[in-house]
């Protein structure tokens, strides 16, 4: 767009509101005509982002020193504290988190590195479709894939045991998922997609000439990757590493339905049993664990912040090059294709597989060709609790998603077009959430809203669920919309006040229709965090207020398989649906 584009955009305005100080001023006509600043703008967003974000943690906090449950603080205490403190009770938490958190790393990272370098740097078979299918994983909902192990190897009754049974005569669990195995098993399958969608990247990015100048003098295709190719990514490794490390503390899906039968508790199934288990509810002693999490979270970060924060790394020059991909022996190539197709196998096709089956039976591990029914999705379309689930969750979700893509770009507007130092402390209140796990977020939310008086109570309601669905995509809504912000260029803005327009029409007519691949990212991602999310909605809803995913729980601890079956795939079908209009969008649009 042109200076002409900038008079198109200005025609229809009567005159200019006023001559703005530089790029990125918010001079809109209602502050503009009551002589108001835009810096007051920036206050106000500060304020809703306080509210948000801040007061939930402060409340939080403070509960955490008296004796009292949400909507009535009692009297002040460091008894909560001294629960965890003053014993050796917080030892078995910390140790099994650790445990929990480095296995899941040193599993997903030592798979996620090997198949990212095969298919980016080396001749492996198929490393196209390598590419293409090992994300796919990390985009399923782990609630759903660990519903399929469990129904095949849970110890009482799963498919894989009912089968060692009746065709070897075995008695007793030949697999049992419930404990150690089946925790670090299933969250090592949704880590290593995550990681290998982290770091592929860097792979295919990375200047291939010192690996070819390696090659050229003899190097081995093992010294050179373990000398030359992994040390070079060794910054982007470690900082991916210590966010996935990080993940594990706060992990929640995964140690409530494989750790919790088997007696391992972790600090996220931890405080849930505090709340959920134990009559009557222990809060003080979940809120100060809660907090103990905090601080050991922001902790990590500050620490991944310190050592990477203020380092420049390069692994693209400006040297022009084409890589050649390393040959491998046949053997190797193939093996890691093998490996990959065993993964996939594990991570997606048997686990989503024994959900497509189960559907169509009633009663579970009663198969047969006389036992199939559509019974399952006629109750998911007939069942007012199913239906009223997903109904919530469309809802809440798109508010949310829609609420986090108008913050997060004035966020990233005044962050990026201001020189404001308000702008600054913006992106840190939207950054701010990254540190809260989600169980605590949940329990920060229930006693942050039930605490108020009337009106401003919103215990139970679905704006408490909603604001939860906000404060939890808003890192990663934020990001996303300033990244679109910072790919317009700043002339375009110009050009349209110096011919008259108004920043609203500038907006209007010029950054809303650039942004718009941007904010239909921020709107995917937050959505698709929503509609998968349990943390927040299982601590917050009543019975109208229910979301699918609470649903999905609900049918897995009533033992109603065969509904939960139905239920899974229309909650995956949801998500996919959504990745595929992301992905038809961005097609269409390049």
């Amino acid at each position: 767009m042109s200076v002409s584009a900038g008079a198109a955009v200005a025609a229809g305005e009567p005159k200019a509101i006023g001559r703005t100080a530089g790029v990125g001023v918010l001079r809109t006509p209602l502050f503009a005509r009551l002589g108001i600043p835009p810096v007051v703008f920036y206050w106000l967003l500060a304020i809703l982002l306080a509210v948000l974000v801040l007061y939930p943690f402060a409340v939080l906090l403070t509960s955490s020193f008296f004796t009292g449950q949400p909507g009535r603080l009692g009297n002040f205490t460091l008894a909560n504290y001294a629960v965890w403190l003053g014993s050796w009770d917080l030892l078995p938490i910390i140790f099994n988190s650790l445990v929990y958190s480095v296995s899941r790393l040193a599993i997903g990272l030592f798979f996620a590195l090997l198949f990212a370098w095969a298919a980016a740097r080396t001749d492996v078979p198929f490393a196209g479709l390598m590419g293409w299918m090992i994300p796919i994983p990390f985009f399923i909902p782990d609630l759903l894939t660990a519903f399929g192990w469990l129904m095949l190897g849970n110890p009482q009754n799963g498919v894989i045991n009912q089968l060692a049974q009746q065709l070897f005569g075995i008695q007793g669990p030949v697999i049992n998922l419930y404990g150690w195995g089946g925790l670090i098993f299933h969250a090592s399958l949704n880590t290593i997609s995550f990681m290998f969608l982290m770091l592929v990247g860097f792979f295919k990015q990375m200047d291939a000439s010192y690996e070819e100048a390696a090659i050229t003098l003899g190097a081995s295709k093992l010294k050179v990757m373990t000398t030359i190719t992994f040390p070079m990514l060794a910054p982007a490794i470690l900082s991916i590493s210590l966010l996935v490390f990080i993940h594990g503390l706060e992990s929640f899906e995964n140690p409530l339905l494989f750790g919790n039968p088997g007696g391992v508790y972790v600090f996220a199934n931890e405080i849930y049993r505090m709340l959920s288990y134990r009559h009557p509810p222990e809060y003080g002693a979940a809120t100060a664990l809660s907090v103990i999490l905090i601080l050991v979270t922001f902790a990590l970060l500050v620490v991944q912040w310190r050592k990477l924060g203020g380092r420049r790394f390069t692994v693209v020059t400006g040297k022009g090059y084409r890589p050649t991909r390393l040959r491998l022996p046949p053997l190797l190539r193939w093996s890691i294709f093998a490996l990959f197709v065993i993964y996939f196998l594990l991570a997606v096709v048997i686990p989503i597989g024994q959900i497509v089956f189960n559907s169509f039976f009633e009663i579970f591990g009663l198969y047969g060709w006389q036992y199939v029914t559509l019974k399952n999705w006629t109750n998911v379309i007939y069942n007012g609790r199913a239906l009223n689930g997903f109904k919530n969750t469309i809802i809440y979700a798109t508010i949310a998603a829609s609420a986090v893509v108008v913050i997060g770009g004035l966020v990233g507007y005044i962050r990026v077009r201001t020189r404001h130092w308000l702008g600054y402390a913006l992106e840190l209140l939207a950054w701010a959430p990254w540190t809260l796990p989600g169980v605590v977020m949940g329990l920060a939310l229930l006693w942050a809203w039930a605490l108020p008086p009337q009106p401003f109570n919103l215990y139970g309601t679905a704006l408490v669920i909603i604001i939860g669905f906000i404060v939890k995509g808003l890192p990663l809504g934020a990001a996303t919309m300033q990244s679109a912000v910072h790919q317009i260029s700043p002339e375009l803005e110009e050009s349209s006040r110096v011919h008259g327009g108004s920043w609203l029409r500038t907006v209007r007519y010029i950054l809303a229709p650039l942004m718009r691949r941007g904010a239909l990212a921020a709107f995917v991602i937050v959505f698709a965090i929503s509609a998968r999310d349990l943390t927040i909605p299982l601590l917050l809803y009543r019975d109208d207020t229910e979301t699918l995913t609470v649903t999905l729980l609900h049918y897995y601890e009533t033992g109603d398989m065969g509904t939960l079956a139905a239920t899974c795939l229309i909650q995956l079908a949801l998500v996919m649906m959504l990745l595929a209009l992301d992905r038809m969008t961005r097609e269409k649009d390049g």
